[in-house]
């Protein structure tokens, strides 16, 4: 009769255990949940800071130049009606020496190929934007067999971001 008396005392003291273990576990993810929602907004600097993503080549004539982007007041893009461009692109092939030089037009020793972007001007109030910019690049770089770019975004106080150099692609 002894163990019948135990059986039932240990059956009922392991599932108070196991309640309280579940409520302690509940709690825990409960305010683990609770904090991951009070994490403050990022804060970026006023200069914009870009980081180039990745290359997107269909094979024949479309290349992408995808890029990453945060700017701390969120000044980024350009009026529609404006003319200043505040994405540029600069061209560079893989000469036979193996080295990479900036693309000239035809016989320009001074010009360089340039690809200017224009970024259209976003909501009013933003601050801490991040966000991707997909770049469509003309297909003047068919011209070349491996290619790179340096790339720089403005904001509208003018501020200049970091220049980012691309890794190599090869497109043809």
């Amino acid at each position: 009769m002894p163990e019948h008396s135990v059986s039932p005392i240990f059956d009922i003291l392991a599932k108070c255990r196991m309640k309280s273990s579940m409520k302690n576990i509940l709690l825990a993810v409960l305010l683990g949940a609770g904090f991951g929602a009070c994490t403050p907004d990022p804060v970026f600097p006023d200069e914009p800071v870009l980081e180039f993503k990745e290359f997107i080549y269909n094979g024949s004539d479309t290349l992408k130049a995808v890029f990453s982007f945060t700017d701390g007041d969120g000044d980024i893009g350009v009026s529609p009606t404006g003319n200043d461009s505040n994405m540029v692109l600069t061209l560079y092939y893989k000469g036979p020496d193996g080295l990479f030089h900036v693309a000239r037009p035809g016989a320009s020793t001074t010009d360089s190929i340039y690809y200017n972007y224009r970024i259209p001007d976003l909501p009013e109030g933003q601050s801490g934007l991040e966000g991707d910019v997909y770049l469509v690049v003309n297909p003047q770089f068919m011209l070349y067999d491996t290619i790179q770019f340096n790339a720089y975004m403005l904001d509208q106080s003018r501020n200049k971001s970091n220049v980012v150099r691309t890794p190599e692609t090869v497109v043809n």
